[in-house]
């Protein structure tokens, strides 16, 4: 017994990566507490909506991850139709019932940071009531929240708590290694659903946002004013875009954007809407700041530093032609703005 528990202890706090993370701990629930069956699920709002999802799953037939990490899970479904999760969501302690189908034993661990629930850990079979399989699952719970707090150090940027650069290129390589699989969005009922999308909505999108003047703020209020207006600026982009799109700081005023599949025309509605918020938006002391942004599409073959390129350089129109606006790479190739850039190698160094 404790051979197995140092090994998966171990199997668990080596991994870097939250998805090779969800898959160690369910896993270790199931072999640690001799289940048959053990499941994560991760819980997410949609339209003010409690849902849930299952990200990894382990049985006899191995382990099967549900989710990519940047996508909505492949099974999701509204909570409040699986009252045994439910249930251990509205509770303060593991929900305990049996599998109405076969009456096997059933254990349902709420997983906590900060008072608030972010997942559920479901055991089926075996004997999840018994004392030691209850102080393993509380055990469980501990160390997820440990490791996704070391992970959340390493990831984040400390300032604003966006994902920070060396995050990057992981999730835009996701990106590109799954274009040609079939696409999730959301189904004619609000459910997430995995399908082969439209073409002229498979394109997933980068933007680079970048503070108009921030110079000039550091310059004339200081450093820690400055900060603050990051601060802010980041608040409002956790706002302003959905959970799965993805929100960076690369450093100084600069911000990145992978947005999740869309319409060139819905991509840049969103990116004018943020736009838009913040030049309405009054920064204390400072009063009115604005942004310029550069967007371009994430293609089926394109080479990561020629996405980052491209938006790079419709960003760079949009600060050369008055600043304050979103500027679409493509767009401007397509009205001769712009020139389009000789071929570019397939490496996948970002940086």
């Amino acid at each position: 017994m404790y051979e197995a528990l140092l090994k998966h202890l171990d199997l668990i706090t080596r991994q870097r990566d939250r998805v090779q993370l969800e898959t160690a701990l369910v896993e270790a629930a199931r072999v640690l507490l001799g289940a048959r069956r053990a499941r994560l699920h991760k819980l997410l709002t949609l339209h003010g909506r409690d849902m849930v999802g299952v990200v990894a799953e382990s049985g006899p037939e191995g382990v099967t991850v549900g989710e990519d990490g940047f996508g909505w899970p492949e099974v999701t479904g509204h909570l409040a139709l699986y009252p045994h999760l439910e249930g251990a969501v509205r509770g303060d302690a593991c929900h305990l019932d049996t599998v109405p189908d076969t009456g096997e034993a059933r254990a349902v661990q709420p997983l906590r940071r900060d008072g608030a629930a972010y997942g559920l850990l479901e055991v089926v079979g075996g004997d999840p009531a018994g004392p030691v399989q209850r102080e393993l699952l509380d055990g469980l719970e501990r160390i997820m929240g440990n490791c996704l707090a070391l992970l959340d150090y390493s990831e984040l940027d400390t300032l604003t708590g966006l994902l920070n650069r060396k995050t990057f290129d992981v999730f835009l390589m996701r990106i590109l290694s799954r274009l040609h699989m079939p696409g999730d969005g959301p189904g004619g009922d609000g459910l997430p659903r995995r399908r082969q999308p439209q073409p002229e909505v498979r394109d997933h999108w980068l933007a680079v946002v970048d503070i108009d003047h921030f110079k000039r703020v550091n310059d004339a209020f200081g450093h820690l004013i400055g900060d603050e207006v990051l601060l802010l600026v980041a608040n409002m982009m956790k706002e302003s875009f959905r959970a799965q799109d993805k929100l960076f700081r690369f450093g100084g005023e600069e911000f990145v954007v992978l947005l999740k599949p869309a319409t060139a025309a819905n991509a840049r509605a969103v990116f004018e809407r943020f736009r838009r918020r913040i030049e309405g938006h009054a920064f204390p002391q400072v009063g009115r700041v604005t942004l310029s942004i550069g967007f371009s599409r994430i293609g089926v073959g394109d080479a990561p530093t020629a996405v980052i390129d491209n938006a790079d350089e419709a960003l760079y129109w949009a600060k050369e032609h008055g600043r304050n606006r979103v500027a679409h790479y493509e767009a401007l190739i397509g009205d001769g703005e712009l020139q389009p850039r000789g071929p570019v190698g397939s490496d996948v160094e970002l940086f």
